[in-house]
């Protein structure tokens, strides 16, 4: 069974600004779609009082969401109540009904697949609309409360990966790795290792790397996360507090990020700081 780094989600307080400001850091965002879902396995579609733009690449995606009405109650607004900043990681799979069974039947702590869908503008006009749907098997949030996890099943991804929606101006192909920032990191790798079918590597003194099929989980101490990105805010660990894009042309970032007015900082891998990008550090790479 293969997994992967499927998508990362950003949780904003005001969806408008958040699409401003990936729009500014170079991001072509999909229109508005608005979520609906069931709330329990088996449950009536809902709406959930959240919607969302996305940044669609060659290999997964990257999502802000945000309050769909300012009245809106439930899982965002407990979110973005918290914090601005990274809250989704979901880890893509062939059949999310398979993982549960398979993993509960382990032991593992996983719960039965929900369903997500959302209406997506389809076509380069964006004057048709498509249903998205997905099904969702959660991680016990009881036992991983470092961010929302899920395991995730696309069933429209031609909906999603529409090849009009990939070209990226600053030239990022792909979805590399999501950061965790979290105290005791080598027992919270060891608690992620089940989950994702991966051996935990260590990149360095508290640094864990967890690679799937494809993308890479790296969970990090605050110390080493420091080393990594001096000086940022991060919300309160554990955490998800960075994300890891592959472009096509470093070059390409770095012109079209200073010609906006985003620096762009030296490091282990070059990177925007938390405060330009809604609070998750992104971290851009050729590798």
């Amino acid at each position: 069974m293969e997994l992967v780094l499927d998508h990362i989600g950003v949780g904003v307080r005001d969806l408008d600004r958040g699409r401003e400001t990936y729009a500014r850091l170079g991001f072509t965002l999909t229109p508005r779609s608005v979520h609906r879902g069931s709330l329990t396995p088996g449950g009536p579609i809902v709406a959930w009082g959240s919607a969302n733009h996305c940044a669609m690449f060659g290999e997964g995606y990257f999502e802000i969401l945000g309050p769909s009405e300012p009245e809106a109650t439930g899982t965002i607004q407990d979110m973005v109540g918290r914090y601005e900043g990274a809250h989704i990681v979901a880890i893509g799979c062939e059949d999310s009904q398979k993982v549960y069974e398979e993993f509960s039947a382990l032991g593992l702590p996983v719960e039965p697949p929900n369903v997500l869908e959302r209406d997506a503008p389809y076509g380069p006009s964006g004057d048709d609309t498509r249903p998205a749907s997905f099904r969702n098997a959660p991680f016990d949030s009881k036992v991983f409360g470092e961010a929302r996890l899920f395991y995730i099943q696309h069933v429209t991804p031609d909906v999603l990966w529409q090849p009009h929606l990939l070209a990226q101006p600053n030239g990022v192909v792909a979805l590399r790795e999501i950061y965790f920032c979290a105290p005791g990191a080598e027992a919270v790798a060891a608690k992620f290792a089940p989950m994702l079918r991966s051996t935990p590597e260590k990149q360095g003194e508290g640094d864990w790397r967890l690679p799937l099929a494809r993308g890479v989980v790296r969970i990090l101490e605050p110390d080493a996360w420091g080393r990594l990105a001096p000086d940022q805010a991060t919300p309160p660990p554990p955490a998800p507090v960075g994300v890891g894009f592959r472009v096509s042309s470093l070059d390409q970032a770095r012109a079209l990020l200073e010609a906006n007015g985003v620096t762009l900082h030296d490091g282990e891998c070059p990177w925007v700081g938390a405060a330009d990008a809604c609070g998750t550090v992104l971290f851009f790479t050729e590798e």
